[in-house]
């Protein structure tokens, strides 16, 4: 695990700010907007607002994996409860570290305004009760349960599914056993029924895997300076892969 002390406060282009760890020079979020990050790339393509309004008494199930800085929650309770509904979290960590410099950050006077400054204030909240207690406490009008440890681990088995999966892990070179096969295969299983996965990777190889194990794989929209990351759902249409990819992981699937 990382100290707090290893992370390196760093602003980004939309105003709010990131960490960036100190030994790898890897940050939390695109330089070019870690709330935008947070809400065009996760937020907003996965319809939570949409499920808000589609499901029972509004309440939208969200598997977040990777806290980090709580950025993804904030925007995630920001578009469900814009909708009228309320938000039920579960949110997996494995470097504590990584929170408590968050949550730091962004006590900060310069981060009090911002689109992210109420949702965020309502989500620091919550990870300092969840901290302080069980894991579990109250999120705005719905709920966060925060498990720390190995995503491995702490992933939830069937037949808990999601309205909504942010995957959102370290990158490869950094968390390479959250990218393997297996672990995105269960994954997978947690996406309900049209349900929605977004995540910033684009390679070949995460997308064979979630399509292997059921989703339907598709496109996912260019964030600021960063390019295209994947979408994928149980049972429902997608933006479309490139023609060239789509042939190839059709190919991949139908084996030898």
């Amino acid at each position: 695990m990382s100290a707090p002390t290893d992370w390196i406060p760093t602003a980004t282009a939309d105003g709010s700010w990131t960490l960036v760890h100190a030994g790898l020079g890897e940050g939390c979020h695109s330089l070019a907007g870690a709330w935008q990050q947070a809400c065009e790339r996760y937020a907003g393509p996965c319809r939570l607002a949409e499920a808000a309004r589609a499901t029972p008494q509004g309440c939208v199930g969200l598997l977040d994996l990777g806290t980090g800085l709580g950025l993804n929650l904030a925007a995630a309770l920001a578009a469900v409860e814009a909708a009228g509904g309320r938000l039920a979290a579960l949110s997996l960590e494995r470097d504590p570290a990584v929170l408590a410099a968050g949550l730091a950050l962004y006590e900060r006077p310069e981060l009090a305004h911002g689109p992210w400054a109420a949702p965020h204030a309502e989500v620091r909240r919550a990870l300092r009760a969840a901290l302080a207690g069980d894991g579990r406490a109250a999120l705005g009008r719905g709920t966060l349960e925060l498990r720390l440890g190995d995503a491995r681990d702490t992933l939830p088995g069937p037949p808990r599914t999601f309205e909504a999966v942010f995957l959102d892990p370290f990158s490869p070179g950094r968390a390479g056993e959250l990218w393997e096969a297996g672990f995105l295969a269960r994954v997978a299983t947690q996406v309900a029924p049209g349900g929605w996965l977004s995540t910033y990777s684009a390679a070949f190889r995460v997308r064979l895997a979630l399509a292997a194990a059921g989703l339907e794989v598709g496109q996912g929209p260019r964030v600021g300076t960063k390019g295209e990351g994947t979408l994928a759902r149980r049972e429902a249409p997608v933006p479309p892969l490139p023609a060239r990819v789509s042939a190839r992981l059709r190919r991949r699937l139908a084996g030898p």
